[in-house]
């Protein structure tokens, strides 16, 4: 039987996982470090049969372990502003959107990605079209837009050709919006007359 954390998610979900305090990271990641800084002084001052050869191992090993861990614990580190979210993807596999502002620490090995909630204006060129009786007529649009569907708009759209730019996924949702509402413009203006003169 399938459970519900077990099916594949396929729609905005709020994120569910481990979040902490980012400045409380911070402090972790300080203090890893100077345990780490400690141990080596403890192996570098004694010698081996003075603390004894098995604690001096554990001790080398438990010193070269937290200088790796207390810096990858700082990648996990994000900050989120208003109208803002974060679409988590753990290994391939999407987690849900975080949408909390502050400053937050998840899990390292989560990607982040990081999409805009706030409205936005696009001023579509005036085109020619022609109107229900075929007659060539000059329309143009501006446009107000936001996201709504964060994971709609990640998943659902084609965002990996330019989405290596910092600005990469709010570029290419841009470029699809203006595609498609130069195409909703196009199917608009064609269904109504420009000149009413009573044919219907």
């Amino acid at each position: 039987m399938k459970t519900h954390s077990d099916s594949k998610i396929t729609k905005d979900t709020p994120f569910q996982g481990l979040a902490c305090n980012g400045f409380l990271m911070i402090f972790v990641s300080i203090l890893l470090f100077a345990a780490a800084i400690f141990f080596v002084y403890i192996t570098d001052t004694y010698e081996p049969e003075v603390i004894g050869s098995a604690v001096y191992g554990i001790l080398c090993t438990s010193a070269i372990l937290l200088f790796i861990i207390s810096p990858v614990l700082l990648i996990g580190l994000m900050i989120l502003e208003p109208n803002q979210a974060r679409a988590m993807v753990f290994f391939g596999k999407y987690r849900g959107t975080f949408s909390r502002t502050g400053f937050f620490w998840v899990n390292p090995f989560y990607s982040k990605k990081k999409v805009s909630l706030r409205a936005r204006n696009i001023n579509v060129d005036p085109i020619k079209v022609n109107d229900r009786n075929g007659n060539p007529i000059l329309v143009g649009l501006i446009l107000v837009w936001k996201v709504e569907d964060v994971y709609k708009a990640i998943f659902e759209i084609d965002t990996q050709n330019i989405a290596a730019s910092k600005a990469g996924i709010m570029t290419a949702l841009e470029s699809f919006v203006r595609v498609q509402s130069d195409a909703a413009l196009r199917q608009v203006a064609g269904n109504y007359a420009y000149d009413n003169l009573g044919i219907e």
